[in-house]
């Protein structure tokens, strides 16, 4: 174990084994974070936290700092909870919940490249990345395996599906399917075939969704006709997820809209 003699780490914080923290890093009272991992300088983990194993927090990075919403309560006890082999570079931001008694969420295996930002509530899943400047805003569900292109945003409560590539600075104010591309502001460019392939999925299930995909966003044939279809023709796992997340409950609608240039 490490601590820079300028580190201020709360006695009341439980830290696990090979801890490092470097110049200047602030670990409040009530935070735990398990073994290897490392905070560099001027990182902070704030009241709240819950961090796994072999974390890092990079310099200037923030987690669990106070939500950007109007009329909140600072005294409320709300956190965030963030599993094992996470990378928060420099200057990330992690908000915590709005909520007494609940947590923003985030999974494992992630990477956050610098200036990202995860609002308050959101609910992150495992193996994504979010390169620099990449904005998350209250509530949004980025379920897994996703990259998201630098300065990137996502509105409020929109959800992304696995596997979704977000062009740099694409701009989404609706829910994004699994297995596309998204890019400009709500446009779907088209299917996320090198990445589906690089999964190693059957090439079964990679000729379903690009079926699947085709009938809904080329031919518009709508998502419900194109489900009774796909459960006739048995177009596999990865039409199926596709074609379910369309079906799910959305408070953003899902984004549409072809986008040809």
């Amino acid at each position: 174990m490490y601590i820079h003699p300028t580190a201020i780490i709360s006695d009341l914080a439980t830290i696990g084994e090979n801890f490092r923290a470097g110049p200047y890093s602030i670990v409040e009272e009530g935070v735990s974070i398990g073994d290897n991992c490392e905070i560099a300088a001027q990182g902070q983990v704030r009241r709240g936290s819950h961090i796994g194993n072999d974390c890092y927090i990079g310099s200037g990075a923030i987690i669990s700092a106070d939500p950007h919403y109007l009329g909140f309560d600072r005294e409320l006890e709300t956190g965030v909870v963030i599993g094992d082999r996470n990378t928060f570079r420099e200057y990330v931001t992690v908000h915590r919940s709005i909520y007494e008694s609940k947590s923003t969420q985030i999974g494992s295996d992630n990477f956050f490249m610098s200036g990202a930002h995860v609002g308050h509530d959101c609910q992150v899943g495992d193996h994504n990345v979010l390169a620099n400047n990449v904005l998350l805003g209250g509530h949004v569900d980025l379920r897994n395996h996703c990259f998201l292109g630098g300065g990137a945003a996502f509105h409020q409560f929109v959800r992304i599906g696995d596997y979704v590539m977000a062009q740099g600075h694409a701009g989404m104010s609706h829910d994004v399917p699994p297995f596309t591309i998204c890019a400009g502001i709500n446009g779907i460019a088209g299917l996320n075939s090198v990445g589906i392939r690089r999964a190693g999925f059957p090439a079964k299930d990679r000729k379903g969704i690009k079926e699947a995909f085709r009938r809904v966003y080329r031919e518009h044939e709508g998502a419900k006709s194109v489900i009774t279809l796909s459960k006739k023709e048995s177009w596999g796992e990865l039409a199926e997820t596709f074609l379910s997340f369309l079906q799910e409950e959305s408070k953003k609608g899902v984004c549409m809209r072809w986008r040809t240039s």
